[in-house]
Parts: structure tokens; sequence; C-alpha cells
């Protein structure tokens, strides 16, 4: 087996939603404040931290941490995303999810897939578990690789030895840098340094075809 680690982005490919980030923004009617944030982080005008932030700041009233596990939980996963994992799982790879999202989501989608390691961005919460607005900075969107790579080091592995799953621009350093990187969807900017493309989000198990 050349490769030894299966790592997948969450929004967009373990599940149909694009950004866990987005539905909270959505609950509260704050996307066109939350769009000029995302804008600012493309720009290069903000880091993550501070654009955690901002965004954390439009949720008002405060929320509890509860309000926010209950507004993630409607996700879908992706078409056969459980017999994938599961198949993947079977044959000896170690998996993982290495997201940008929020870790209270990413939580649930590693529980029922069944995947044990998962690095993913948090919210800080006080002592009664109201949101201090604070992020908990673990995961650079644009260097998810820099996050797999401490992963590697844990299992004594090396970036070669993984295969990157991803669906957006934010993703390409993370499959670029893998020794395999596979693509889901049709983002130009993610296909010029993925190995493989599936276009069609439906056709998700064609990833077991490439391990």
């Amino acid at each position: 087996m050349k490769y030894k680690l299966v790592a997948f982005d969450m929004d967009g490919t373990l599940i149909e939603q694009n950004s866990s980030w987005r539905a909270i923004h959505e609950h509260f009617g704050v996307e066109e404040e939350a769009r000029v944030n995302i804008e600012a982080y493309d720009r290069g005008e903000i880091d993550y931290s501070e654009f955690m932030r901002l965004d954390i700041k439009l949720w008002q009233p405060t929320p509890h941490i509860s309000q926010i596990e209950r507004i993630v939980s409607d996700f879908k996963l992706a078409p056969n995303a459980i017999d994938v994992v599961a198949e993947i799982r079977s044959r000896n790879y170690e998996i993982a999810i290495v997201t940008g999202g929020i870790d209270v989501l990413a939580e649930k989608v590693a529980r029922a897939l069944n995947i044990d390691n998962i690095i993913s961005n948090g919210l800080e919460v006080d002592q009664r578990g109201y949101l201090t607005g604070e992020g908990i900075f673990r995961v650079e969107p644009t260097m998810k690789h820099e996050a797999l790579k401490r992963l590697t080091d844990k299992f004594d592995l090396t970036l070669a030895d993984c295969v990157a799953v991803g669906d957006s621009k934010y993703d390409a350093k993370f499959l670029e840098y893998a020794g395999f990187g596979v693509a889901i969807g049709e983002d130009v900017v993610l296909a010029k340094v993925a190995d493989v493309v599936i276009k069609d989000f439906r056709h998700f198990n064609q990833l077991l075809n490439y391990l």
C-alpha cells in the first residue's frame, strides 16, 4: 500500500454544506456582514484569527455553545460517505478530518463516520458555556498541509504518505503537498493541483478507485 493516511476536508467534502460558519451566519441573519469578513481575509487584509473574531462577534445575542451545536447539527453527509470511509478503514488506512470549520460540527461528523483524528478550529467559551467572542485557532484554511504535517508527525509518517481530499481553492496546498490529491467538484484552482478530479459530488465513491 503506497499511501497510509487519507485526510479529508470537511465542508463541501464529507458534508454537503459548503461552510459550517455560513450555517451559523444564516441562523443569525448576518450573511452580508460575514461576506465582508471573508473577502477581507481572502485579500490578505486580516489573518484567520481576526476573521474568526469578527465573525463570532456578529452572532448576537451572545450564544451558548449548546445553541451553536444545535445550529450545526442539521448537516448532510456526502453521498456514499459512510460506505466510502468504512471501506477505507477496512483497507487499514489512518483517516483524518482537517478543516478550517468549527470543531463542534467536525466532532459530530467524525462520530457519524467513525473517524478518530480531527484537526479543526474552535470557539472559546466562558465557565457557563457562553461564547467569549474569541476563536481557538488550529487550522489556517489555506495552509491545511501544515495541520496535516502535525498529524503525520504523530504517526511517524510524511506528507508523501498521505492522500488529501478537498473541494475548494482553500484546499490547494492541502492537495499539492500531499502524496496524492483528490479534488471533489469543479473548482478550477483546485483542479490545477489535483492528481484526480471527481467532478460530480454524487460520485464520491470513485475515490476508492485511487486507493
